[in-house]
């Protein structure tokens, strides 16, 4: 009976499957995250032409409205620091981005390292087995090669007239 082949750091493998697994949600959980802030940000851009609509509209020959044009004016700075804090915020996030793809795929080649290994092991295990079962039907026909060369030579022996 073949001997079943079992892979010592079978434990340590899946720790790294599960490590790798980890990293992965961390790197979607970002990419949602830049996901979010770049539709911010899209947001942000929409208001700041609205905006500028306004204020163009506003300036159009007749009355002015100074008070209104100022408040307008503020709103449009407001707005304009909004859309540089998020972009800040999202190179943050892209730098972060990139950190834990570099972890992300360390994790990668730790998990694949140990699975080229249980593999190999497998092999070796199984040309091992390979070997030993040839070895095992050799010697099977070695003894029948024998016991018949045997009885051959002997008369009466294993003759049944």
């Amino acid at each position: 009976m073949a001997k079943r082949f079992t892979f010592r750091f079978e434990t340590l493998l899946k720790i790294r499957r599960q490590r790798e697994d980890e990293c992965k949600r961390v790197v979607a959980a970002r990419l949602g995250q830049i996901q979010d802030v770049r539709k911010q940000m899209v947001g942000l851009e929409k208001q700041i032409d609205s905006e500028l609509g306004t204020i163009r509209h506003s300036q159009e020959p007749g009355t002015l409205d100074m008070q209104q044009l100022i408040r307008h004016r503020y709103w449009l700075g407001r707005l304009h620091k909004g859309l540089l804090e998020a972009r800040g915020h999202l190179a943050g996030l892209e730098a972060q981005l990139a950190q834990e793809r570099a972890v992300l795929s360390e994790a990668a080649v730790q998990r694949r390292i140990l699975e080229k290994l249980k593999e190999r092991l497998r092999q070796r295990h199984s040309q091992a087995q390979d070997r030993l079962e040839t070895l095992q039907m050799d010697e099977t026909a070695n003894l029948r090669f024998v016991h018949e060369a045997l009885t051959a030579e002997v008369p009466g022996c294993g003759d049944s007239d």
